[in-house]
């Protein structure tokens, strides 16, 4: 007689509530039955029909083939069950995981995903002379999201492709390496600005002679060190009667010291002369400057991936306490317009960068 357990069991197995091993001992059951029916019919058909169902039905036996066939069937069932679960549950996951990262990056006010790309680029172009990132952001990996992008820069009347930028942060902490292809180049190209107290300035005399000769339809871009630490009225009226674009203003910090004996500034701090994403000033970029250091300050977990912080702090209480003071200038323009700086006495040395074929548009 069929138990009420097993008709439980055949009920949970029509339902699918049934777990791997009770779903084999169903059908193995179910297989018993199937060969006893086999065998009453064989016996209705031979004029055999005098059969005790009970009887026959507690004595029957599947034979060995019979068996072993059932049971790598049901095994089988289950690795495939086992694995489908499996894979239902990492794709919940990965969805799950998809949800609560859009979630995280794109609510708050203002929304996190606009305020973490525009931290990220304003780090880079306060610390990179004449560098502007555009970037975009994708989710990757768990509750993290990739940010990326092209590194530009301009040169003459263009602004050019010249590397690619991409960093990680999960929720707003830095994780894995920094992909930064312009990084090494710029730091080849030995450019740097004096301070305008340094005595040595040697080099800039080759750098004027390198200049002469680059040919007349050439554009260049030039780190200019000024004579005195100006505000940035000053600087565009003094270079208001040159044929050039100021593209990024060096600002004093008060940190800068004597490196290699020349009083020379690597990596300097400053602001680019277009406003970076958050500014809605015209004109004058200094309260625009000091807006973007009070914005690095207070996302400090993204900008210490590009800059120190500590660094960021003192030029922001610099320049509260003494005002933006500014010491070079990036500029860029055709080559003969460059030379006419060596004529004029607030200009204290040059260092050529990025030099390109005509592209000169001075509209």
């Amino acid at each position: 007689m069929m138990t009420e357990r097993f008709k439980q069991l055949l009920r949970d197995y029509e339902e699918g509530k049934l777990s791997a091993e009770e779903r084999l001992e169903v059908e193995q059951e179910l297989q018993k039955l199937e060969v006893y029916q086999a065998y009453m019919d064989e016996m209705l058909e031979s004029g055999k029909n005098q059969v005790y169902a009970g009887a026959q039905l507690n004595s029957m036996e599947l034979n060995s083939n019979q068996e072993r066939k059932w049971m790598k069937r049901g095994k089988r069932n289950a690795r495939f069950w086992s694995v489908g679960m499996v894979f239902v549950i990492l794709m919940l996951l990965i969805i799950m995981n998809s949800i609560l990262t859009s979630l995280y990056y794109t609510t708050g006010n203002p929304v996190r995903q606009i305020v973490y790309s525009d931290v990220l680029g304003s780090a880079l172009s306060v610390s990179r002379p004449n560098i502007r990132v555009s970037l975009s952001s994708t989710p990757t990996n768990i509750l993290a999201t990739r940010f990326f992008g092209t590194i530009s820069k301009q040169i003459g009347s263009e602004s050019e492709t010249v590397g690619t930028y991409s960093q990680t942060f999960r929720l707003n902490q830095w994780i894995g390496s920094r992909v930064d292809t312009y990084s090494d180049i710029q730091n080849r190209s030995n450019l740097f600005f004096y301070l305008p107290g340094a005595t040595e300035t040697a080099r800039s005399s080759n750098e004027w002679s390198r200049l002469e000769k680059l040919p007349e339809g050439t554009v260049a871009e030039a780190y200019v060190s000024l004579d005195n630490y100006y505000e940035q009225s000053d600087v565009l009226s003094k270079f208001s009667g040159n044929v050039l674009n100021l593209v990024w203003y060096a600002v004093r910090t008060a940190t800068e010291g004597f490196e290699m004996g020349e009083q020379a500034v690597w990596n300097p701090l400053g602001f680019p002369s277009i406003p970076l994403h958050h500014h809605v000033k015209t004109g004058l970029q200094t309260d625009d400057y000091k807006q973007t250091l009070q914005l690095l300050l207070e996302y400090k977990s993204i900008t210490r991936s590009v800059v120190s912080t500590n660094l960021i702090k003192e030029a922001l209480d610099y320049a509260n306490e003494h005002g933006v003071q500014i010491y070079g200038v990036v500029v860029t323009g055709p080559v003969k317009e460059l030379l006419k700086l060596q004529e004029v006495s607030f200009v204290k040395a040059i260092r050529i960068g990025e030099v390109r074929l005509w592209n000169w548009n001075n509209e």
